[in-house]
């Protein structure tokens, strides 16, 4: 078997062991280790074309290795995270609001099996197999999205239907692509710009452009926060993953008359409307979903301007934002030992009692929004610059955006420093006299240091991330 193929095999392979065993910490240990053994295996293997299937090649490309090592590295956490967290539990007489203890038992076999989907997803170079991968993976991702929660199905609705509506139309795109790679490659103008059509539809619904983001923001809301984060880490990276392996295929592609400036637009707008909204949010798991919502948009900005960083640049990005959500999930689910819910009249003075876990959310939140001095900050620069020499009008959207995720985890610093323990109604929120874990303390504080270091020396995240960049062959002006 190719080497490339135990990417699929080991986590897929491994998920019937961890189901079995799902009631115990055993299968979580499991689950960590065997994401940790493939995001290791994912960054040594070599690259290249691993077969032909059906006269379809199968590769192993350098952006993919990069991505699926920065998937599984990111699961690998947020197993470790709920393993210790239900540890931290089990002296809870009750689960209330969105944690209710069982997260991990789907959690755990049903995110390899999904991981397993989407290194299949990112070894095709055809579109339509591609999304069929990926849609194969989005009805799993329902069922971590629901966990056991029988409340409310809206979120895991809203993503399976929308994320549905993608796959025909992408299927259509792939057959066009098929005609005329069949015809010769000789393609018109009017063919070019009905396959970006196509193409430009699938992804934004994919991608949760506006007005296509209910899915996104929902499961942020809904989700418990470590499964939020699986979802809003895992399927924009493979995405953007498979996006940037599209242009690099079809180059012409790019000469659509309106492709990519509709990116930068929908870009700018989605990153807008984001920032908009997370300004008026009241809790942090709503506020994680719409700062979220933010940074796919500056992510889809980044790639339509193009420029000659254009890889470096989004591949940091996404980086930053898996490094931020991670530290966002970990630290909400950390209050949830102490309260029942992270809205913000819920968590009042609660950073006396848990500073570190206050600490990593709105570190992770203002990183999030590219704030100086923070890892996010590098790429979001280089946005602002690019955009400035295109159309300066557009960097105030962004610059807007950015204060409205800022003021919206500002608003959440400012109830975690209320110290009004006297109100009844805040009295009633404490689950119990909980403290921070050691371990998760020990995760949260690693996480904000890797933060606020790569903030303010950027290269130490740039240049491990270079070579992959110089090895994608993509170039758009």
């Amino acid at each position: 078997m190719p080497p490339a193929l135990w990417l699929i095999a080991l986590p897929v392979g491994v998920a019937p062991i961890v189901y079995l065993l799902r009631r115990m910490g055993l299968g979580a240990i499991i689950a960590a280790l065997i994401t940790f053994l493939s995001a290791w295996l994912a960054a040594n293997l070599p690259t290249g074309v691993v077969l032909n299937l059906l006269g379809r090649p199968i590769a192993f490309d350098p952006l993919s290795q990069t991505t699926l090592t920065m998937l599984f590295l990111a699961t690998s956490v947020l197993y470790l995270t709920l393993t210790l967290l239900s540890v931290a539990q089990e002296n809870r007489v009750a689960y209330l609001g969105k944690v209710t203890g069982q997260e991990g038992r789907v959690f755990y076999p049903a995110a390899l099996i999904i991981l397993g989907m989407f290194v299949a997803a990112s070894l095709s170079r055809h579109l339509g197999i591609t999304a069929i991968f990926i849609e194969l993976a989005a009805i799993l991702m329902v069922f971590v999205i629901q966990t056991q929660r029988l409340e409310s199905t809206r979120a895991a609705l809203r993503f399976l239907i929308l994320i549905s509506l993608a796959t025909p139309i992408f299927l259509l795109a792939a057959w066009r692509i098929d005609v005329y790679q069949l015809s010769g490659g000789v393609v018109t103008t009017e063919e070019i710009d009905q396959t970006a059509m196509f193409v430009g539809l699938g992804f934004a619904l994919w991608l949760a452009v506006v007005p296509f983001h209910g899915w996104l923001t929902s499961t942020a809301t809904e989700s418990s926060p470590i499964t939020a984060a699986f979802v809003l880490i895992t399927f924009p990276v493979v995405v953007f993953s498979t996006l940037v392996n599209l242009f690099v295929d079809l180059p012409w592609l790019t000469d659509s008359s309106f492709l990519m400036e509709a990116i930068v637009i929908a870009g700018v707008a989605t990153a807008f409307v984001g920032g908009l909204w997370a300004s008026m949010q009241r809790g942090f798991s709503e506020l994680m979903g719409f700062a979220a919502l933010y940074n796919i948009g500056c992510t889809l900005a980044l790639l339509g301007v193009g420029g000659q960083a254009i890889v470096i640049t989004v591949l940091v990005n996404l980086a930053v934002r898996t490094l931020a959500l991670v530290l966002i999930a970990i630290s909400t689910s950390t209050l949830y030992l102490q309260v029942v819910s992270d809205g913000f009249s819920y968590i009042r003075g609660m950073i006396r009692k848990m500073p570190f876990a206050s600490a990593g959310i709105v570190i992770g939140g203002i990183t999030l929004a590219g704030a100086p001095f923070t890892a996010g900050f590098a790429p979001y620069w280089q946005l602002l610059r690019t955009l400035a020499e295109q159309d300066p009008s557009f960097v105030l959207f962004l610059v807007l955006g950015s204060i409205g995720v800022s003021v919206g985890y500002l608003r959440g610093l400012w109830a975690l420093l209320d110290a009004d323990y006297d109100d009844e109604s805040y009295v009633k929120t404490i689950v119990q006299d909980a403290q921070e874990p050691r371990l998760l303390l020990i995760i949260i504080v690693i996480l904000m240091l890797v933060c606020i270091v790569t903030g303010l020396f950027p290269s130490l995240l740039i240049d491990p991330l270079r070579e992959t960049a110089l090895r994608v062959p993509l170039l758009i002006q």
